[in-house]
């Protein structure tokens, strides 16, 4: 019962702290948001991406990663579309069942971060297969937080990092969380170009760059 009513309370709480967060995007708020949903990034991470958001809102916004943060973008990207492309087919049913109002694909990515090197040397194969959906469009943000890279049997961020170069708009926004692994680094140095990099907010439990790609 008592996880019941804990559980009742986070619901009615989540969307109106989002809500104030968007109008009023301050650390300690943002903060609490965070703690709310389980969000993962840090509060100062949040808080440079929806500067972000909100400078272009509405707009077309693209996430690779389903997750506790899920709500938390679509809420602020007011008016635009915000569209989820996740790989995991448990987590994907799990996200889309609990916020059925969200947009989200299921995608395939068939790598291993251990073939990193052979994929850095023949860019074609780091194509995925999208939705048309997907593809037509220039995206303003993109945001690449999936698929899973911290060991050599998951799929690792090297599609992922790609399509965002591929489907980002000039003079549009990528942002890549866990850049603190070396495959990330590597892969955003290639794609994404150290001359478009605006910043970088490091933490223990991952690095979050800021890339305006103004160079291809």
């Amino acid at each position: 019962m008592r996880n019941l009513l804990k559980t009742s309370l986070e619901k009615l709480l989540v969307v109106p702290g989002i809500k104030l967060a968007r109008k009023r995007p301050s650390l300690p708020l943002i903060a609490g948001v965070r703690l709310l949903n389980g969000i993962q990034m840090t509060a100062r991470q949040l808080q440079l991406i929806m500067k972000a958001i909100q400078k272009k809102a509405p707009c077309k916004f693209l996430v690779f990663g389903l997750g506790n943060d899920s709500v938390f973008w679509s809420l602020l990207n007011q008016g635009g579309e915000t569209v989820f492309l996740e790989d995991n087919p448990v987590w994907f049913h799990k996200i889309t069942k609990r916020t059925p109002e969200i947009t989200a694909y299921l995608v395939v990515y068939d790598t291993l971060r251990k073939d990193w090197k052979r994929l850095l040397e023949s860019p074609s194969l780091l194509e995925v297969s999208l939705p048309e959906a997907i593809k037509e469009q220039d995206w303003d943000i993109v945001l690449v937080d999936a698929p899973a890279g911290y060991d050599d049997n998951t799929p690792g961020r090297m599609k992922s990092i790609y399509t965002a170069s591929k489907l980002v708009k000039n003079a549009g926004d990528v942002f890549v969380h866990d850049c603190n692994r070396e495959i990330e680094d590597i892969f955003c140095n290639n794609f994404l170009k150290e001359e478009n990099l605006t910043s970088e907010i490091k933490s223990p439990i991952g690095n979050l760059r800021y890339y305006n790609i103004m160079n291809r």
